[in-house]
């Protein structure tokens, strides 16, 4: 017979709150891996909306612009007089991508190769970055640019040509 006073095994109490604990641990992981890659689509969204009002800024103002890339981000310029000053402030100020996203860029002007994306050595390195110029007259620099989260994923890439159309291509 039996002993009821030693049961052996797992009551269901216990397989059921074993089975909610590993639930909500994939659940958290599955949330944070699409979280990751929405913040990246916003990235690319907000970079498209940004070359796009520069672009039109540029036209309205007839101030030439650039968007100068560096392996963490980029940051806009404009022609004053001889000389290209860095946008410290306002929607054109300095921006910093997550540290889990790259960007790559390819200029039409460099025979179509991937131009390599220097890291700044600090806040106010003033090198000379990769850039993409517009002109009051609408025309720009034909580029291609990509955003890619480091460990794989979906990555969001976004292109110009000369008439100045900038696109996020599927």
């Amino acid at each position: 017979m039996a002993d009821l006073n030693n049961p052996k095994g797992f009551t269901l109490i216990e397989l059921i709150v074993v089975l909610v604990i590993i639930g909500v641990l994939l659940g958290s992981i599955g949330f944070s891996l699409g979280s990751r890659e929405r913040q990246l689509e916003t990235e690319a969204d907000r970079l498209l909306a940004l070359l796009r009002l520069a672009r039109q800024e540029t036209m309205l103002t007839s101030t030439a612009t650039a968007v100068g890339f560096h392996a963490e981000g980029y940051e806009f310029y404009q022609l004053h007089g001889e000389q290209w000053l860095k946008v410290r402030g306002g929607v054109f100020r300095p921006r910093t991508l997550d540290h889990d996203f790259r960007l790559a860029l390819r200029l039409a002007e460099e025979d179509d190769s991937r131009v390599a994306l220097p890291f700044l050595e600090y806040e106010d390195d003033e090198r000379l970055l990769p850039r993409i110029y517009f002109f009051p007259g609408g025309e720009m620099t034909p580029f291609e640019l990509t955003l890619t989260p480091e460990y794989g994923g979906q990555s969001f890439r976004l292109a110009g040509n000369l008439q100045g159309r900038i696109t996020l291509v599927d």
